[in-house]
């Protein structure tokens, strides 16, 4: 970085030095000096930019601890890679996990390769085009709509999703968890954890912004969608693949929406709030920030600072993403504890959210009739009561796990 502007290595791909008057634009703080940056560096963003783990996945470490932009490259030169045979093979394996023995999977790979040749070719003509569809509702852990697409289709899905995932993930902040591999709500949870504990340690009280979007998957717009793919997808076939999937979805006629139960819609509806990360982390200068999908929370000193961002935050999702804020979002004191990603957190334990648990009784009771008539195998009951044990290992909640494994009595005298 400091070599002579004439050193050969700038015909090589190395950056020359820059001019210390040159001037260069701060994420948060807009524009300043460089010479007058930390540690004389023009590339140093604000200090209270920079949050744990990572204020923003554009920041990276250099071998001397230096935290420098990085911007992350566009998807460019991917439709080889997404049409290849073995992403195919390994899409077809990644789409039937827990559903080998459903009646479509079978059928498909009865005669895989002939299915997945005839689907590369498709993809490689452009006349392949999404199918119908199946709709079922899901009531856990609320009453919502799910669009399934098709097995033929879900293979397409995970393709995609494999061959530029990770530019997405790129550029996502470090603090969003939701649908990303290697995190989850026990990851989330974990972190707001340790902001509760780090804004403790910094002020006294703290209080607590928490929003969610109100419908956020229903109520996502193609139109501003495309144009944010479109800055991130350079390949215009990879692009074309992706246009498909929003305009060929079932929810086109309103456009606005996308289909629960895609792995792409979880994709592009990360994406999508993106936006709003990088406005909160890097416009606004918001340390301690966390997302989980359409779920974000915000710590801060102050109240009226907090109402303050809320404001800004509703007029960027008002005019730029085309989203309300749900009623239910407010500002209150972190003492109170916070509700977020399946558990209630203070700074110094997390319990259990009590309609969780009563869900877990209501279950219990269930699952005790359905095995005393014969209608459900043990394995079935194991597997729900690990479920839930496995849930309350993450939090303080000795006693609550017990009253509601206490509702599962096994009348044939086995035991779990």
């Amino acid at each position: 970085m400091n070599n002579p502007r004439s050193n050969t290595n700038t015909n090589i791909g190395f950056r020359p030095a820059l001019v210390p008057e040159v001037r260069q634009k701060s994420a948060v703080h807009g524009w300043r000096n460089g010479a007058k940056g930390a540690k004389g560096s023009a590339f140093l963003p604000a200090a209270g930019n920079v949050s744990s783990p990572r204020a923003s996945s554009r920041f990276f470490r250099t071998r001397r601890g230096d935290t420098r932009l990085k911007m992350p490259k566009r998807v460019r030169n991917a439709w080889n890679r997404f049409v290849e045979w073995d992403n195919l093979v390994v899409a077809a394996k990644a789409a039937s996990q827990g559903r080998r023995f459903h009646r479509a999977v079978l059928e498909f790979n009865f005669n895989l390769s002939a299915n997945l040749s005839r689907l590369q070719e498709e993809l490689e003509s452009g006349k392949w085009r999404p199918g119908p569809y199946r709709e079922l509702w899901v009531y856990e852990p609320k009453k919502r709509l799910v669009h399934a697409p098709d097995y033929r289709d879900r293979v397409v899905h995970h393709a995609l999703v494999q061959t530029v995932g990770q530019r997405f993930e790129s550029r996502f902040i470090g603090n969003s968890y939701a649908c990303r591999v290697g995190r989850g709500t026990h990851a989330a949870s974990a972190c707001l954890s340790r902001m509760l504990r780090s804004a403790r340690d910094m002020w006294s009280p703290v209080y607590v912004l928490k929003a969610d979007i109100s419908k956020y998957f229903y109520s996502i717009n193609h139109e501003v969608l495309l144009g944010i793919l479109e800055r991130i997808v350079g390949d215009r076939r990879i692009f074309g693949i992706f246009k498909l999937l929003v305009e060929e979805s079932p929810l086109k006629a309103s456009g606005v929406g996308l289909p629960l139960g895609a792995l792409t819609s979880q994709l592009m509806a990360n994406a999508y709030l993106d936006v709003l990360d990088h406005y909160v982390k890097d416009e606004l200068g918001v340390r301690h920030y966390v997302r989980y999908m359409d779920d974000f929370i915000i710590l801060k000193q102050s109240k009226t600072e907090l109402w303050s961002i809320l404001d800004s935050i509703r007029d960027l999702l008002d005019s730029r993403l085309k989203l309300k804020l749900n009623g239910k979002t407010g500002v209150f004191p972190a003492s109170h504890g916070v509700d977020f990603a399946g558990y209630r957190h203070w700074a110094d334990f997390t319990l259990p959210r009590k309609r969780n648990v009563q869900r877990a009784k209501r279950r219990f009771k269930g699952l005790s009739r359905v095995y005393a008539r014969g209608d459900i195998s043990l394995d079935k009951v194991r597997s729900s009561a690990a479920s839930f044990i496995g849930y309350m290992a993450h939090c303080k909640g000795r006693r609550s796990a017990e009253s509601a494994l206490e509702k599962l009595v096994l009348v044939k005298g086995e035991q779990i």
